[in-house]
């Protein structure tokens, strides 16, 4: 029976906030939790130490955090300090586990995976069927004084300031094509025939869609093979994510929109409309995203290449009382309903983008109640609490 948890923060800051949500439930359950503060290493090792009791300890990361062999955690007999102390571990991945395609090809005693979206469950357990596997969504954000309240902070739907809001960085996609660079035109010519596919038909997945063109060119490749090529393109993820994010951000500032952007890079962006995007021009931090959104009439997502999943933009517009425009996918199709709780685009069909943002903004009493419905629906379902509900079960 786990009593106590390892969490980790100030590695990456958003995953880190995760965790702290997801500590708060644990705490109100009666759990330990000792949270190892990458700007503090040297003493939380240390300290960490005297915290594991065997048989009732258990680490919960993000992103092999703490388990990607990192020196402070490594023990003279070149194991981990978890594995000598045989502690279970529970790693989530909140992007493609090809992202981790290095980590999961070591061999790992009681390690249990989760991925948030239904298409990497599927990758994992063909390619990686020895490391248990599961479903585990992301999660809308709060801030702390909203968990412990349980309802949304933020000014009335009527009043907020930002009609259309975006949080994500942008890097050009010039940028994301010096990967293209001292590969021959061969490679260079595959890559692209590649990207022209997801681009013509944007509801592949993209796993699914490497392998059928690394099969094209070598029929008789093994799954490992297979694997470790998908792992060797995977700039190729970041080129389609970013060539529709910078279609959908043009769609609306060109419509006339003034899309309030939050993030890195926007300024670089080629549109018809430059001053339709308001640049707010930095990184900011997960609880100040937060606070954008409870000033936001419509939160802009674009989802991360998940087909069969969710990102955290959506609930974290739910929770916080704004409406959720979003493409969609085949779990975000099952769970919410549009023109109730959340509105859809479709990235084949960028025109009707514009479309429902306008009737969006110009039915305004209607928009309120959507926000409203999506609201009582995430808290009740998609909180980090009712995740860590969900992991719970595993303890």
């Amino acid at each position: 029976m786990v009593e106590k948890l390892v969490m980790f923060e100030n590695a990456v800051e958003t995953l880190g906030y995760f965790s702290r949500q997801l500590a708060a439930y644990f705490e109100k359950k009666g759990y330990r939790i000792f949270f190892v503060d990458y700007e503090r290493l040297d003493d939380s090792v240390k300290l960490v130490k005297r915290f594991i009791r065997p048989e009732v300890t258990a680490l919960l990361t993000f992103n092999f955090i703490g388990l990607s062999k990192e020196n402070y955690c490594m023990e003279t007999d070149g194991r981990s300090i978890w594995e000598t102390r045989g502690l279970r571990c529970y790693c989530i991945m909140v992007d493609h586990p090809l992202y981790y395609y290095k980590e999961l090809c070591r061999t790992r005693e009681n390690l249990t995976t989760f991925c948030v979206d239904r298409t990497h469950v599927a990758y994992m357990r063909r390619f990686f069927p020895e490391i248990p596997c599961y479903f585990l969504p992301l999660a809308g954000n709060l801030l702390p004084e909203s968990v412990r309240r349980r309802e949304p902070l933020g000014r009335p739907f009527r009043e907020r300031e930002y009609e259309i809001a975006f949080i994500a960085n942008y890097v050009p996609l010039p940028d994301i094509a010096t990967h293209f660079r001292g590969q021959t035109q061969e490679y260079i010519d595959f890559y692209n025939e590649i990207f022209s596919d997801l681009r013509r038909n944007p509801g592949q997945q993209f796993d699914t869609t490497m392998e059928r063109f690394i099969l094209r060119e070598i029929p008789e490749a093994t799954p490992a093979e297979v694997a470790s090529a998908q792992a060797g393109m995977l700039f190729l993820d970041l080129y389609i994510r970013t060539f529709y994010r910078e279609q959908v951000v043009r769609t609306l500032a060109d419509a006339g929109f003034k899309v309030h952007m939050f993030g890195k890079g926007w300024e670089k962006l080629k549109c018809a409309n430059p001053d339709n995007l308001i640049q707010n021009g930095r990184l900011i931090d997960s609880a100040a995203c937060v606070r954008v959104i409870q000033n936001t009439k419509i939160a802009l997502n674009v989802m991360p290449w998940f087909k069969d999943g969710a990102h955290d933009r959506i609930f974290t517009a739910m929770l916080n009382g704004a409406v959720s425009l979003t493409d969609d996918s085949v779990y975000l199709n099952e769970i919410l309903t549009e023109w109730e709780n959340a509105v859809f685009y479709h990235l084949e069909n960028m025109s009707e983008l514009a479309e429902k943002a306008r009737l969006l903004l110009r039915e305004e009493d209607a928009a309120a109640e959507y926000a409203k419905e999506a609201y009582a629906f995430a808290s009740a379902n998609h909180t980090w609490e009712n995740r860590a509900g969900r992991l719970e079960e595993f303890f």
